[in-house]
């Protein structure tokens, strides 16, 4: 083992500076690129707030969820691909004996997409039709997770006395990705965007 270690540094010794410099910055490089490879800006998506009020018989239902594409949704969104967002809203009767019983399933349906040519950002509301047009993706990002003055579920579809749950939950579409990405993001970190359910009593 000795001998081998020194007839190694003899060799080094041979050889021409430029090589030896050469290749330890080639090692250098490659190392930190392996560094690099491994931190990837994943998604994420987290409801920091959600709540409802009763107004005119109604109850009304705001919210908020923070978003973050990550690298992989943010790179194909400035390359024309759209993204489409479901937002998950249930209220369900708490039973003490039984399981809950649904008195309310709505699906909510956003699409996110980028104009090359005009630089700006568009949140459609798929339900309305309706849309509106940002210059940054940080704004529209905080439009489509922002939810106010919903009008959830009527008073008197509920029953006097019972205990009723409310969740929301949002999630990026990938059955509606282009089909290459919908199997990589089957399988990879990067397209997780799915938040945590968020419950809270409704009265």
């Amino acid at each position: 083992m000795v001998n081998s270690l020194s007839q190694y540094n003899s060799l080094l010794q041979r050889l021409p500076r430029r090589f030896v410099a050469s290749r330890l910055l080639s090692f250098t490089g490659g190392l930190l690129l392996c560094v690099l490879v491994g931190v990837v800006h994943a998604a994420s998506a987290r409801f920091e707030s959600a709540g409802t009020y009763l107004k005119d018989g109604t109850y009304y239902l705001d919210s908020f969820a923070r978003l973050d594409l990550g690298d992989a949704a943010e790179a194909a969104l400035a390359n024309g691909v759209n993204l489409y967002f479901l937002i998950e809203v249930a209220v369900h009767r708490k039973r003490k004996w039984w399981i809950d019983t649904p008195e309310l399933e709505r699906r909510l349906r956003y699409k996110l997409y980028y104009y090359d040519l005009t630089l700006h950002y568009r949140v459609e509301d798929q339900q309305t039709g309706e849309s509106k047009n940002y210059r940054s993706l940080a704004a529209a990002l905080r439009n489509l997770g922002s939810i106010d003055q919903f009008a959830l579920i009527p008073q008197n579809r509920l029953k006097s006395g019972g205990r009723y749950e409310a969740s929301i939950r949002l999630a990026l579409d990938h059955t509606r990705l282009p089909g290459p990405l919908q199997a990589r993001a089957l399988v990879s970190r990067e397209w997780q965007l799915e938040s945590e359910v968020f419950r809270w009593l409704l009265n």
